[in-house]
Parts: structure tokens; C-alpha cells; sequence
């Protein structure tokens, strides 16, 4: 009786586990900066760390998070995220405008994208790809 009790919970256990993997596995951010390679690598994001740094102090911002999903191609190309639940509206519409400024600047080495309002499926992305929380 004991064992199929805890056979029981333990398919229980396993049912709710699966789950809650499904629903985490797809993520929404309001912004997110593609960096991708043309033939020699990934442009730098040092004016992007650079632009987040002035914009907090600016905003009286704390901190900034991203989320860093990479690598998704043979040079190094990657996505970063951001949720911005720390800023209130009239903060985000400001960091997006100016971040819409920004990119276009990072075209050194290869192509820096910005794109509003995506979903990301890691069930989509090969097995090695991995997402890297960075406080900034």
C-alpha cells in the first residue's frame, strides 16, 4: 500500500514538474538586440554597456537586467533580452527610443538588430544554447 502511494505521488510529482518546464520554456521580452556576424564575428556591445550605465544614473535606476541567449551560430552570435520590470512606463519608452538609436551605431563587425515584443520558444534552439542572467 505504502509503495503504491508513493508511486503515485511520484508520477504526481513528475506531471507537475513537466509542466511548469513547458510554461518556462517560452519567454516574452519587450526588447531584444540580435547580434549577429556577417564574417568576422559579433560587433562589441561596449556602447550598449556604456549607454545602460549613463541611463541608470540618468533614471535614478538601480539596476538593469538582461538576459544573454547564446550562442546561436558558429561566430558567436547571440540575443540579449530585456524584461524591463524595473523601469516604470515612461522609463521604457524612453530606454526603447534611445536604444532604437543605439544599435544602429554597433554595425562594426557585424549587425546589431533591435526588435519590440518577442516570444522566445527554447524548445526551438539547439540543446547548447543557454540563458545568462546580467545585472548591469
Amino acid at each position: 500500500m505504502i509503495r503504491i502511494l508513493f508511486f503515485i505521488s511520484l508520477i504526481f510529482i513528475v506531471g507537475f514538474s513537466t509542466k511548469a518546464q513547458i510554461k518556462d520554456s517560452i519567454i516574452r521580452y519587450p526588447v531584444v538586440i540580435q547580434f549577429q556576424s556577417v564574417c568576422c564575428g559579433v560587433p562589441s556591445q561596449q556602447p550598449l554597456i556604456s549607454f545602460i550605465k549613463t541611463f541608470k544614473r540618468n533614471n535614478k535606476v538601480k539596476k538593469i537586467t538582461a538576459y544573454r541567449i547564446g550562442p546561436l551560430g558558429k561566430e558567436g552570435e547571440y540575443n540579449v533580452g530585456f524584461k524591463l520590470t524595473e523601469l516604470n512606463r515612461t522609463q521604457k519608452k524612453s530606454f526603447l527610443k534611445k536604444i532604437k538609436l543605439l544599435v544602429p551605431k554597433l554595425n562594426d563587425k557585424g549587425i546589431a538588430v533591435v526588435n519590440e515584443m518577442v516570444t522566445i520558444n527554447l524548445k526551438e534552439y539547439p540543446a547548447n544554447v543557454t540563458i545568462e542572467r546580467i545585472n548591469y
